[in-house]
Parts: C-alpha cells; sequence; structure tokens
C-alpha cells in the first residue's frame, strides 16, 4: 500500500511538473515575446492597401505546434488584417492576453506588428473582390476591434463570444460573404485553429509580398 501511495503521489508530482513545463513554453517563456526591428521598406509599404492580410510567424511554442500541424510551403502561425493609410499603418487581429495587454481583438501598429514577427515571414495576401465587398468586411473587422472580442483560450470553433487569430477572420469574411474561405481546410473536431493555407488559395488571394521568397 505504502509502494502504491508513493507512485501515486510521483506520478500527480510528474504531471504537474510537465504541466508547469508546457505552459511555460506556451506563455511564459522570453522566446514567445521576442521584438526584434522587422525592416520593411517604404517602396514595399508602397503596395499596400487597407484590407490585405498580412500574415507571420511567430516566436515559442505555440507557433512551433501551428506550424508543425499545418503544413505550409510558406510556414506562418498568425494573421492580421491592414487598417489606416500610407505613412499610418495599423492592423486588426486577437491576441492572447499572455503576449498582449488586450485579451482578444484589438488594434496594434504595424511596425510592433512586425517586429513581433520571425525574420523574413512576412507574407501579405489581397483578397480578390468588389472594393465594396471588401469595405464591408473591413468594417466587421474594426467593429469587433472596437468591441474588443475576447481572445478564444480553448480554440472552440462553436463558441462565437470569443475569437482567436484566424477565427476572427473567419467570421468577418462569412458574416459579409455568406460563405466560408476555410472550407477546404476544415477538421472534423470543433477544437483547433482555422488553417491559414486558406490565405494562400490562387483563386481568391493575391500575393502582394512574400519575404518567405528570396530574390
Amino acid at each position: 500500500m505504502r509502494r502504491f501511495r508513493k507512485f501515486i503521489i510521483l506520478f500527480i508530482a510528474l504531471f504537474i511538473a510537465t504541466l508547469g513545463f508546457v505552459y511555460y513554453k506556451a506563455v511564459l517563456d522570453p522566446e514567445n515575446t521576442k521584438h526584434v526591428f522587422y525592416p520593411l521598406s517604404e517602396q514595399e509599404k508602397g503596395l499596400f492597401l487597407e484590407g490585405d492580410m498580412i500574415l507571420r510567424r511567430g516566436y515559442g511554442f505555440v507557433s512551433d505546434k501551428i506550424v508543425e500541424t499545418q503544413e505550409s510551403p510558406f510556414p506562418v502561425t498568425h494573421c492580421a488584417m491592414l487598417i489606416g493609410k500610407p505613412g499610418n499603418w495599423q492592423v486588426v487581429h486577437s491576441l492572447s492576453s499572455s503576449v498582449s495587454p488586450i485579451d482578444g481583438a484589438q488594434v496594434q501598429n504595424l511596425q510592433r506588428f512586425l517586429n513581433e514577427s520571425v525574420p523574413n515571414s512576412i507574407i501579405v495576401k489581397r483578397f480578390k473582390t468588389h472594393p465594396d465587398t471588401l469595405a464591408m468586411i473591413l468594417n466587421r473587422v474594426k467593429y469587433y476591434a472596437d468591441i474588443q472580442k475576447p481572445f478564444d483560450h480553448e480554440f472552440d470553433k462553436l463558441d462565437t463570444t470569443k475569437f482567436y487569430c484566424t477565427e476572427l477572420f473567419q467570421h468577418c469574411f462569412h458574416d459579409i460573404l455568406r460563405y466560408d474561405i476555410f472550407e477546404n481546410l476544415e477538421n472534423t473536431t470543433t477544437m483547433g485553429v482555422y488553417n491559414l493555407n486558406a490565405f494562400q488559395d490562387t483563386a481568391r488571394f493575391k500575393t502582394i509580398l512574400n519575404h518567405h521568397i528570396i530574390e
């Protein structure tokens, strides 16, 4: 009986230690929140239009796992939408409070967004649609930022009270288009991340910039 109790105590201790390690790697590890200046030329910024999607690879454990599961030719782990105008570009995206003062949808300076990106990981995509349709999608994105829609820490696609990064844009596009741009990349469960490969669909998105490709 004593040996059994010792085994249970040891098992519980190891389980708690494992949980602590995973939490550290996913949330507290400084690798998750590096701020290294990411250069973007004025010529490159001059290609941008409001409503463009900007993709990046982030740092840390969670980003690495997303890359492994999505198997993209250009590994990216996070997305945002450009708003504003030349000289004052910003992005709207959804971030966890583990890496941001705001837990959920928010507006952030473009350079801050870039600085949290792995070098040579930025991709900019433009949705192929009528300007009026894009304007309606933009307004929907800005609405969720204005109300600071909370971040979905459970990554539950059925819970529409909270959105993680790709979930935010799944709803914004679907609300206006009435179809799902992620439809061909769905898995069979309600848990998990909407696949960023949806933005690589050349039938729907045009590539404006891709730092993964060395000229």
